[in-house]
């Protein structure tokens, strides 16, 4: 509303000081100096007097929370049947030692239920703890080298198997 009252008034002073130029013929008359003034003066004074709209935004207040509880850490569960990890790639083989061909990979990260368990203490090139596995997913059942998986779940009841004869024996 203010807006319009101000155009009207500026129509008004700006009719005001064109009739003051003493109705000259030609359409691109200059103004003299003192009506250049006078204009300006009178833009300046009505911008001076205009109100600045103010943002009506709401105060923001805090509303205060009641604390939240602290979530209690619960065990972390075994599973039922431990697994395999795979900590990079590594021969699924078929028997618990390098000498046995190897019949498939597992994969970095794939995991894999344990079967059985062959710790082998004879052999100098793949001596430790070998795990029977079953795949989760996609690939081909064997025996994978402790070394190459990190293990998951309690091992106390996986059988331990007898040695798997190698293929030249």
């Amino acid at each position: 509303m203010h807006a319009a009252k101000r155009i009207a008034t500026m129509v008004v002073i700006i009719g005001g000081l064109a009739a003051c130029r003493g109705g000259a013929s030609s359409g691109t008359s200059t103004p003299s100096p003192e009506q250049v003034i006078a204009t300006a003066e009178a833009i300046a004074e009505l911008t001076r007097s205009a109100v600045t709209p103010t943002s009506t935004r709401p105060a923001w207040t805090a509303t205060p929370e009641p604390p939240t509880a602290t979530a209690t850490l619960a065990a972390t569960e075994t599973p039922e049947t431990p697994i395999v990890t795979a900590l990079f790639n590594a021969y699924v083989r078929s028997g618990p030692d390098d000498a046995h061909p190897h019949v498939d990979f597992i994969l970095q990260g794939q995991t894999a239920e344990i079967l059985g368990q062959y710790n082998n203490f004879s052999s100098e090139t793949s001596a430790g703890t070998w795990w029977q596995i079953r795949r989760i997913g996609g690939g081909l059942d064997g025996w994978v080298y402790g070394g190459a998986v990190s293990v998951a779940g309690n091992t106390n009841f996986v059988p331990a198997l007898d040695l798997v004869p190698t293929p030249d024996s």
